[in-house]
Parts: structure tokens; sequence; C-alpha cells
């Protein structure tokens, strides 16, 4: 969701419609509004006498739970996510499974680092391509 005009524009606006005889729409045009804006802050300023933008509301709330998180870092720090994931579910109150990335988000956001899976791979030596040369005669320089 974008931020709201300013205070100041708003009651310019609000100031400009009632204190004229312009319309709602030439008011919009004038300060380059949607029409639905400045009817919303001349209805509010009547109402309430103030067009202070409303607080945001709403937003997600990770359904981890943080304490029982770090109870379980700090019982064992060398878990994996996965590892932890599935601890922390066993614990968890009933119904509130959550899935690994939500307790890789809860780890980043309260500052824990963490290791990689299990799953990550690994590195190994591995034979190389055939060479298209032909072999050399051991270097004896003849």
């Amino acid at each position: 969701m974008p931020n709201p005009y300013p205070t100041a524009l708003r009651e310019r606006a609000v100031r400009a419609y009632e204190s004229g005889t312009d319309t709602y729409a030439d008011v919009a045009v004038q300060f380059s509004i949607s029409l639905a804006s400045l009817v919303r802050w001349v209805q509010r300023s009547r109402e309430t006498g103030s067009v202070a933008p409303l607080n945001k509301g709403g937003g997600w709330q990770s359904p981890v739970e943080i304490p029982l998180l770090h109870r379980l870092v700090q019982a064992r720090p060398d878990r994996t996510t996965d590892e932890l994931t599935r601890a922390y579910n066993r614990q968890a109150r009933r119904g509130a499974r959550v899935h690994r990335s939500s307790v890789l988000r809860a780890l980043q956001r309260t500052g824990y680092v963490f290791k990689k899976n299990g799953r990550a791979r690994r590195n190994r030596i591995e034979p190389r391509c055939k060479s298209s040369a032909a072999p050399s005669n051991g270097g004896s320089g003849a």
C-alpha cells in the first residue's frame, strides 16, 4: 500500500473546495488527486474536523513462536534448518505447524546466522575430461 498524501495537501484541497465555487472535479484536477480522494477528505473534514490520514492497518504476523525457536536453537545450535523445523513442529502447540521457510525467515529476522542444510551440493573430485591431444613421449627430448 502506498504512503498517504501529506496532511498539508489534504488541508489545502479541502479548503479550496469549501471556500470556492469549484466542483469536486475542478479541485481534484487542480491538485492532481483523484476525485474519490477529495470526496473522502471533505467528508472526513466535515465529520471529524481533521483530514489526517488513518493509521495503516493489517499486515501479516509470523506463526513462529520466537521464544520456543530460541530455546531449540540454544539447546542444539548445530541443527540444520530442516532439523530445527522438525523439532519446532514436534514441540509447538497443536495445529501450529510451520514450514522450513518460516523458520528460516524467523531466524534471519532475529539475527541468527545458520549453516547450510544437509542437501546442499558437496565439493567432490571428478575425473577430468579426456584430452584430445596425443600423449607425450615421456619428455625424452628426442
